[in-house]
């Protein structure tokens, strides 16, 4: 350990030189490498976490250069891991980090997390949260869910003898129902604090200490913080009867790539109930939307979609799978 380049964490008697010496031999892993992303593997990494890995399926688009740190307008058309190792390796070499261009699912989640130290949410679709959640939950690894959006975020670290992300949330949402930052926005101010409060949840968990165990939910442009108190519940499907539904790929999304067609098919691992309507209304602000037959029909300059009324959706355009999923996170939801 370099004593001048730690020195000002050192100083600190919530951290110290034994603090210190535990984060150089952590290992984080960061689920996601978009604004939470970014931010959050700066701090890991200026701080000397001895080991760090960002999972990432996605390129970088000229409207991420907003709110995601790491990257630049050359960066555009990249893949976020590569370009976030590479940037990240110039600004500590001492450290080991490693950035992983790959679609997470049941068939490799638990791969990904293993030996982790600690476990690091900062993806943008609640499948994968719950996926997350199953494998750490499984194999007895901490983790940090987290979420911005909007003005809004939340964070809640998930520790073996706390309430895990399924106490809060028994069942995913459905289709749509969730806000994201391609349909309402996000204030760019926003995730630099999502990713503070949850990097240093991390840092507490790195050092053996108990980290907070409430659901946090901060509202950056009001200036409030809350700490809302949550309970473990027995009787949870995943941390109470270790039922890894998710895990066991017993709920997840079906993509296909259609035959003789530039589209891809994606049904969700939970029907879309009631009308398209809500749906409608959210996109209609970001492009052109036609509801015909019962289907509804979006378009931008780059993207085509038809979504039917159980949540089937096909994303025109590419048979690129990754691309195609990250394509319906954005505007359908999970």
């Amino acid at each position: 350990m370099k004593e001048n380049r730690y020195s000002r964490q050192v100083l600190l008697p919530e951290i110290g030189v034994k603090g210190q010496n535990a984060f150089g031999k952590s290992s984080a892993v960061v689920i996601g490498c978009g604004a939470l992303g970014t931010h959050a593997l700066s701090f890991l990494v200026r701080a000397g976490v001895g080991k760090v890995k960002v999972v990432d399926r996605d390129i970088v688009e000229e409207s991420n250069l907003q709110r995601q740190t790491l990257f630049n307008e050359e960066d555009i058309g990249r893949a976020k891991a590569k370009v976030a190792e590479q940037r990240l390796r110039t600004v500590n070499s001492e450290i080991v980090i490693k950035g992983d261009v790959a679609d997470l699912s049941y068939a490799n989640i638990q791969g990904v997390v293993r030996g982790a130290t600690v476990v690091l949410d900062a993806t943008d679709n609640m499948d994968t949260r719950f996926l997350v959640n199953d494998a750490c939950v499984k194999l007895g690894i901490p983790w940090i869910y987290a979420g911005a959006v909007g003005t809004t975020g939340m964070v809640m670290p998930i520790v073996s003898n706390g309430p895990c992300l399924r106490c809060v949330f028994p069942s995913p949402p459905q289709p749509g129902e969730l806000p994201t930052c391609d349909t309402v926005g996000i204030v760019n101010t926003l995730p630099g604090l999502v990713a503070s409060l949850e990097v240093t949840e991390a840092f507490k968990i790195m050092q053996g200490k108990e980290p907070i165990k409430e659901l946090m939910f901060i509202d950056v442009w009001l200036g409030d913080l809350q700490r809302i108190k949550v309970k473990k519940n027995p009787e949870c499907e995943c941390c109470g009867k270790h039922d890894f539904e998710f895990l066991q790929a017993r709920k997840k999304k079906l993509v296909v790539s259609l035959c003789g067609r530039n589209a891809v098919q994606i049904v969700p691992a939970r029907p879309l109930k009631g009308d398209l309507d809500h749906l409608r209304k959210k996109l209609s602000r970001l492009g052109r939307t036609e509801k015909t037959d019962g289907l509804l029909r979006f378009r931008t300059k780059t993207t085509e979609i038809t979504i039917f009324p159980d949540g089937r959706t096909i994303v025109g355009g590419t048979t690129d799978l990754a691309k195609a999923k990250t394509i319906f996170s954005k505007y359908v939801g999970d």
